[in-house]
């Protein structure tokens, strides 16, 4: 029943989301469908690993819109038990299911589209601790379940700098250049949801 409900969220999502938003998506995740079928080798990832989902994430305007739509077409109980997450203090992220599924895949923000491959930053944005390979041009962050053999190389990983303009551009447009910044908690979309 949830997977029909994913399909349906995905259906939903083709006409509720900025267009300009759905075209940077899709051009996400072709990048990542590439990496991940280059790098398969040195990735673990797969439904129920959740090390990436214990976070309290925030989105940006045309996230949050994608995040509702996608809950709103979610069965009853499906919301409720969502809601329910939300207002309990779940440790993980509130769209993660028991079994280790997302809720809301088909509309998942960006930073989770990338989450396990090799992501490459300017020098000294992410903490010295996250940091697996440090290069002139960029450090690279990656899971630690992943690459176990090897570090991945600055060519391996995608740009998340850019990913993150490309998203901020996005956000500006949508919002016809009114001031920005205001994110939105995946918690509190899913605490406010209602029937």
């Amino acid at each position: 029943m949830l997977r029909s409900a994913v399909r349906r969220a995905g259906a939903v999502l083709g006409s509720s989301v900025d267009p300009r938003y759905a075209a940077l998506r899709d051009k996400v995740d072709a990048a990542v469908e590439a990496h991940t079928r280059a790098l398969a080798d040195q990735l673990r990832c797969a439904r129920g690993c959740t090390a990436c989902c214990a976070a309290e994430l925030t989105v940006c305007g045309v996230e949050a819109q994608a995040v509702q739509a996608a809950l709103a077409a979610l069965p009853p109980e499906a919301r409720q038990a969502v809601r329910a997450r939300a207002r309990g203090g779940a440790a993980t992220c509130v769209m993660l299911e028991p079994d280790g599924a997302c809720v809301i895949y088909a509309a998942r923000p960006l930073v989770c589209r990338t989450q396990g491959l090799p992501l490459r930053y300017p020098s000294s944005v992410v903490p010295v601790e996250a940091v697996r390979v440090r290069t002139p041009r960029g450090d690279v962050v990656v899971c630690p379940l992943n690459f176990e053999t090897r570090p991945p190389t600055l060519e391996e990983s995608l740009d998340a700098e850019r990913i993150d303009t490309l998203l901020a551009l996005v956000e500006h447009q949508a919002s016809d250049g009114a001031a920005g910044g205001r994110r939105a908690a995946l918690r509190a979309l899913a605490a406010a949801d209602d029937d």
